[in-house]
């Protein structure tokens, strides 16, 4: 009987404590939740504030720069000339330093060959006439061989007050090189104005082409005259002396125009 009792007893206090450990669980939950809620709730103020605050201010500082995203759809001027720059091509291994200055008229020094007469002018990119312009010039004699010992068709020709050259040489044959390779006749130029880019290239006289002919370089016509096959070629070369940058394009007659590009011819 009195085991009974102890026993019931025992049994209502386990009861009791596990309604009270229940109970502290319940509210433990609620008391976390209020509170996970309240920081919550002050960590979203907190990113609403802080958003308002940079929105406000970004508007503030692109009010005062309105070009600061913006992008200019303008386009800048083309600068054109009315003379096309002569083109360049390749060098190739048979010049030789040191030429000296000759008189364009006896250029070839009585070499055998038919006669060639190749006169033109050298120009700026506004197709003024440029004294003092250096036509540095090399070619094959009439056998298709060059002078590797001296200056025999080597030489520098300077342009007259017109900007006018004359070189009367000997018409250059056709090279035959290795590999079967024929270059059509050609005679090689270095043209500038002293202290100016200088241009490489090379003049063409007949119809074959090859890896360094381009069609601006041909010389068209070649026509013939008591025996002397008579060509013409312009050059046009960059001068860039008495430019001033300050006062730009407009203001400086030797660089250019906006207007329409003509020939070099």
């Amino acid at each position: 009987m009195r085991r009974s009792k102890l026993a019931a007893i025992m049994k209502i206090k386990r009861e009791w404590n596990i309604s009270m450990m229940k109970l502290v669980t319940d509210k433990l939950k609620s008391r976390l939740t209020t509170i996970s809620t309240i920081r919550a709730i002050t960590i979203l103020s907190f990113t609403a504030l802080l958003t308002l605050t940079f929105v406000s201010f970004s508007q503030t500082s692109f009010a005062q720069t309105p070009n600061t995203n913006q992008t200019s759809t303008a386009q800048p001027k083309v600068i054109t000339f009315p003379c096309k720059l002569t083109e360049s091509t390749v060098l190739g291994p048979e010049y030789k330093a040191g030429v000296p200055f000759r008189q364009g008229q006896d250029f070839a020094k009585g070499l055998p060959g038919q006669r060639l007469e190749l006169t033109g002018s050298v120009l700026s990119m506004e197709c003024k006439p440029l004294q003092g312009a250096v036509i540095d010039v090399w070619q094959t004699n009439s056998t298709g061989d060059y002078d590797y010992k001296g200056f025999n068709l080597r030489g520098k020709i300077v342009t007259d007050k017109d900007g006018k050259y004359v070189l009367d040489t000997i018409y250059p044959v056709r090279l035959l090189m290795d590999g079967n390779l024929t270059r059509p006749s050609h005679i090689h130029v270095m043209v500038g104005i002293p202290g100016q880019p200088i241009i490489t290239t090379q003049v063409y006289f007949d119809e074959l082409r090859d890896f360094a002919v381009k069609d601006s370089l041909v010389t068209k016509p070649v026509t013939e005259a008591n025996g002397t096959k008579i060509a013409h070629f312009d050059f046009v070369v960059e001068d860039y002396r008495g430019f001033n940058a300050r006062q730009g394009l407009n203001n400086n007659p030797t660089i250019g125009v906006i207007g329409g590009q003509g020939s070099n011819k």
